[in-house]
């Protein structure tokens, strides 16, 4: 969608298109703001629905504040953590079941039965095992990005072109050194796009399991400030969360356009 929105703008002069680029790329979200100031008050209470004013001034105390930094330090921390694993699982899993039908045949019925079953519905399974805090939202996160990963990677590795591994056989390249040196790459773009898929994936199930099996982290500030009916507050640190979302995606999307060019 952003690259449909640069060709329709392709006509203004260069130093224009950037800020032309940005104000169409923010015109939605503008639009929400406006629509939830219109709400706030006027058909659902401000007690319940902050205006986003005051939403902005708690977003500023809890910076100014600092009281935010620990808990967010914690909520990124997991989703690193959760989504390195499910990046090293998923691709080498993705990869061998595409290249090997033993090791397809035995993860395929396991992961066709939990592709469905929502990760979240997992939290109590995993507060059983791990107990409350970082470990359980570890494996949430990780559960929940690993399938797409999986998928991505697996159908990369099926579909590579097979006229790339006869020729690296020819010139004697056997073994392991055919999916490190011909498989593996071929299948990086199409793996970034799982990890791309995952990122937001890896936001939600932390914020998810935090909800439940956490006392400390982004998910906890929320449930807490509800709970003791600090809207603003509450909805503050919903914000803070989204904003660094969506964040990390733009960031890993620079960084893949940018990888790619030498892949």
């Amino acid at each position: 969608m952003r690259y449909a929105t640069s060709r329709r703008i392709e006509g203004l002069p260069a130093p224009l298109q950037r800020a032309a680029q940005t104000l169409v790329d923010w015109i939605p979200l503008a639009i929400v703001v406006v629509l939830w100031d219109l709400v706030s008050g006027a058909i659902v209470a401000t007690a319940v629905l902050p205006a986003p004013a005051t939403v902005a001034g708690e977003i500023v105390d809890l910076f100014v504040t600092g009281s935010v930094f620990s808990h967010l330090y914690i909520s990124l921390f997991r989703v690193v953590v959760g989504l390195a694993l499910s990046i090293l699982v998923g691709v080498l899993l993705g990869i061998g079941m595409a290249r090997s039908d033993p090791i397809e045949n035995f993860f395929d019925v396991f992961l066709a039965m939990t592709y469905p079953i929502p990760k979240t519905a997992l939290v109590p399974l995993a507060i059983l095992w791990l107990g409350v805090g970082t470990s359980t939202a570890i494996l949430i996160v990780f559960l929940a990005c690993l399938l797409p990963i999986v998928l991505n990677a697996y159908n990369a590795a099926g579909n590579v072109d097979q006229n790339l591994i006869w020729s690296a056989k020819m010139m004697g390249t056997e073994g392991r050194d055919v999916l490190l040196k011909v498989v593996f790459p071929a299948t990086i773009p199409e793996i970034l796009t799982g990890v791309r898929q995952a990122v937001p994936i890896a936001f939600i199930a932390l914020v998810s399991a935090e909800l439940i099996a956490s006392n400390q982290g982004m998910g906890y500030l929320i449930l807490t400030s509800g709970q003791i009916g600090n809207y603003p507050r509450m909805f503050a640190n919903i914000v803070v969360i989204s904003a660094v979302a969506f964040i990390a995606v733009r960031l890993f999307e620079e960084v893949r356009e940018r990888w790619l060019v030498w892949t």
